[in-house]
């Protein structure tokens, strides 16, 4: 079973990590780290198979803290989770980092959303295994798809309401809705179920 270390800046949304591996099977395989000194005691303790980042942690210079971390645990996959300059993404990828997953912004729960479906990727056998849950499209209007569509790429309101030409209001209104038809609690479940029931891919 691969292991997934990620590190975030709050309680809380460590906390909503577990809570979402949990719902996708893989709890056994994920921890949570706060802070970049216990990312460095807990890849000393043990080999991890990727190391997933909220970008904030790894500022003021990503490049030198992928670095870091590759000198230090060379097997371990680094994925930069947040929003990043393009060019800076390169430059992380090139100082030997996996990959960097767009998502996030300033929201909170966005990001926690996009770290979920980085360790959909990075743990896609385990997740596979999973029974499905079927979800039927048919409750969802079009528009809420898309916003479920938007949220599954790790955007956020605000994000999803420029690139459908809606408020952000009207995306937060949609979410709602869509919740609801879902049985979920917030982003992360949201996402978590359209997964597992086939909605997004």
């Amino acid at each position: 079973m691969k292991n997934v270390l990620v590190c975030v800046r709050t309680p809380d949304a460590a906390a909503r990590i577990s809570k979402c591996a949990s719902r996708m099977g893989v709890a056994q395989a994920v921890r949570t780290v706060l802070t970049t000194e216990e990312i460095h005691t807990r890849l000393a303790a043990q080999p991890f198979d990727s190391l997933l980042v909220d970008v904030g942690m790894a500022r003021p210079d990503p490049v030198q803290f992928t670095r870091n971390i590759l000198a230090r645990s060379p097997r371990t996959g680094v994925v930069l989770v947040g929003t990043v300059d393009p060019r800076l993404a390169a430059m992380v990828v090139a100082a030997g980092a996996r990959g960097v997953i767009r998502g996030g912004g300033t929201e909170s729960e966005d990001l926690v959303v996009a770290l979920s479906q980085a360790i959909m990727l990075v743990c896609p056998g385990q997740t596979g295994e999973l029974p499905r849950q079927r979800v039927s499209p048919r409750g969802l209007t079009e528009r809420e798809m898309q916003v479920l569509r938007g949220m599954s790429q790790g955007k956020s309101n605000a994000e999803i309401g420029r690139d459908l030409f809606v408020s952000e209001d009207t995306v937060k209104t949609h979410a709602r809705r869509l919740f609801r038809k879902l049985g979920a609690r917030d982003r992360a479940h949201a996402v978590a179920e359209a997964f597992r029931g086939g909605l997004v891919h």
